[in-house]
C-alpha cells in the first residue's frame, strides 16, 4: 500500500503544478511525511555507494540532512511567509510542499546533479507556494529568497567545525 502510494505521488509530481494545485491547503503530516522518508532512506542507500571510509557514519549525515532539511526550511518560510503572505499558509501546508519537492532525493545522489537538484527543489517550492496559497511567482520568489538567505546566515557558526573559513 505504502509503495503504491509512493509511486502513485512520484507520477503526480511529473506535472508538479497539477500536484500541488490538487493538494489541500490543511493536509495531515503522514502522506508527505512518508514519501519524505521513503526518498530520503533511497537517497541514503544510493549516496553511500560512493562513500569509501566510514559509511555508516556518513550514511546517518546523508539520511538526517534530507529528512531534516524540509522541516527546517518550511519552518523558516512558514516565518518569512507571515510576514510577506499573512495568513496564506500553515506550517503543514508548507511542510507538505517542501516534502514533496524533495522528490529530487530520488536523483541528487548522482554524482554532479545535486546542485542542478537542489535549484529545481527551490523552483518546485516556488511553485506549490503558487499554486497553493494563489500568490505571484515573484511573490513566492521572495518568499523563497528570503528564507535561503536566513538559512546561509544560520549555516555560518558551521564553517568551523566544518574546516571552512
Amino acid at each position: 500500500m505504502l509503495v503504491r502510494q509512493f509511486f502513485r505521488t512520484i507520477s503526480k509530481m511529473l506535472y508538479a503544478g497539477d500536484f500541488y494545485e490538487g493538494m489541500p491547503r490543511e493536509k495531515a503530516h503522514t502522506p508527505p511525511l512518508v514519501f519524505l522518508l521513503i526518498c530520503s532512506i533511497f537517497f541514503t542507500i544510493l549516496s553511500s555507494i560512493f562513500v569509501v571510509e566510514k559509511k555508516i557514519f556518513f550514511a546517518l549525515a546523508f539520511f538526517l540532512n534530507a529528512f531534516s532539511t524540509p522541516f527546517i526550511t518550511a519552518f523558516i518560510l512558514y516565518l518569512v511567509a507571515m510576514l510577506l503572505c499573512k495568513n496564506l499558509f500553515t506550517y503543514n501546508t508548507l511542510f507538505g510542499i517542501t516534502a514533496y519537492a524533495n522528490i529530487i532525493l530520488l536523483f541528487s545522489w548522482i554524482p554532479g546533479v545535486a546542485g542542478p537538484a537542489q535549484i529545481l527543489k527551490f523552483c518546485l517550492i516556488c511553485l506549490g507556494m503558487v499554486k497553493i496559497g494563489r500568490i505571484s511567482y515573484l511573490k513566492a520568489f521572495v518568499c523563497l529568497l528570503c528564507t535561503v538567505m536566513i538559512m546561509l546566515f544560520l549555516l555560518q557558526p558551521l564553517k568551523p567545525l566544518l574546516g571552512q573559513k
